[in-house]
C-alpha cells in the first residue's frame, strides 16, 4: 500500500508539528507498556529514553513513538496516548488487549472520552489517530474482508466520537522475518492480502467522510527498503535474515535501530503532507 493523502481539499490538517496529541491503537510493534489502570499520559521528557524497557524493541531503546518524540522535533505539548498492546489482534475474541478492546473500552470508556464543562481533553483539530495492527490477524486467516470490516466499524465509532485526523499503516513484509523466511509462499500472501484490502478500506473510509483527513503510510514499502539495501541504513548483508541481530531482536521484532529509521520515514511523509495557507 503507497503512501497516500485522502480529502486534502475537503478537510484540515494542522501539520505535523502542530499536533498535540497522537492516538495510537495497535500491537507490539507500537506497544510502549499500556494497562487499563496507568493515569493519563503526561508530557515525556524527550531527553530520556522514551518507555525505556516497556517496548518490544531493545531493552536499552525505545520504539518508533519514542524516536518520533526524541528525534523529529513534535509540538512541544504532544502526549501519547498509546493503546496498543503486544500480541493484538482486531477481534476480541476472549482475549484482552484486541484492537476492539482499545478502542470500545480503554478508549471510548477511558479518561480520553470523560469530558468537562469545557469538553473532551483533546482538540481534534490537533489529535491524530493512528492504526497500526494486521500482523497477528495473518497468521489466523488468508483474508480479512471480515476482520477489516470489524476495524473500520471501530474506526467509525473514533469518527462519532470526534477524530478527524486518521493515519493507517500496512503491515511490514513479515514473510522476511527470521521465524518465517523459510516458510511457504502462502504466508507471504496473507499479508499483500491484508495491505490490498486495507487499502481498499481506507479509500471507502475516506470517501465517505470528506471533513476528515485521511492518510495511509506503507511499513512494506519502508521496511523492504532497508531490507533490500542493508548496507545503506548501516548493516550487514547477512543481518536481515538473522534473529537477535542488529536488524532483528528475536524471530519476529525489529531491534531499535530498524524502528529509529521507520520512525524517521513516517515523519518525512507526515512532514509531507500540506498544512493549510496561513
Amino acid at each position: 500500500m503507497e503512501n497516500m493523502v485522502f480529502n486534502d481539499t475537503t478537510s484540515a490538517w494542522p501539520g505535523y508539528k502542530c499536533l498535540k496529541n497522537l492516538f495510537i491503537f495497535g500491537d507490539s510493534y507500537s506497544a510502549i507498556g499500556f494497562a487499563a489502570n496507568l493515569p493519563p499520559p503526561t508530557k515525556v521528557d524527550r531527553k530520556s529514553v522514551p518507555f525505556q524497557g516497556l517496548t518490544y524493541a531493545d531493552e536499552d531503546g525505545t520504539n518508533w513513538v519514542g524516536y518520533l518524540l526524541t528525534q523529529h522535533d513534535p509540538h512541544p505539548d504532544l502526549l501519547v496516548h498509546d493503546y496498543a498492546v503486544g500480541g493484538a489482534r482486531v477481534p476480541a475474541l476472549g482475549r484482552g488487549g484486541a484492537v476492539e478492546t482499545q478502542v470500545n473500552t480503554n478508549f471510548l470508556e477511558g479518561y480520553a472520552m470523560a469530558a468537562t464543562p469545557e469538553g473532551l481533553p483533546w482538540d481534534a483539530v490537533y489529535s491524530l489517530f493512528v492504526t497500526w495492527v494486521g500482523i497477528n490477524d495473518c497468521a489466523y486467516s488468508q483474508t480479512h474482508t471480515e476482520t477489516l470490516q470489524l476495524l473500520f466499524s471501530l474506526e467509525e465509532k473514533l469518527y462519532a466520537a470526534g477524530a478527524r485526523l486518521f493515519l493507517f499503516i500496512d503491515v511490514p513484509p513479515i514473510g522476511r522475518a527470521p521465524a518465517c523466511i523459510n516458510s511457504s509462499s502462502e504466508r507471504d500472501t496473507t499479508y499483500t492480502n491484508w495491505n490490498t484490502e486495507l487499502r481498499q478500506f481506507v479509500t471507502k473510509f475516506a470517501a465517505a467522510h470528506p471533513d476528515a483527513r485521511v492518510l495511509s503510510f506503507s511499513a512494506f514499502d519502508s521496511f523492504n527498503r532497508l531490507l533490500d539495501d542493508p548496507k545503506k541504513h548501516g548493516f550487514d548483508t547477512k543481518d536481515v535474515r538473522t534473529a537477535w541481530g542488529p536488524v532483528w531482536r528475536d524471530q519476529l521484532h525489529p531491534t531499535s535501530r530498524v524502528h529509529e529509521i521507520f520512525a524517521r520515514d513516517l515523519v518525512t511523509f507526515l512532514e509531507s503532507v500540506d498544512a493549510p495557507a496561513a
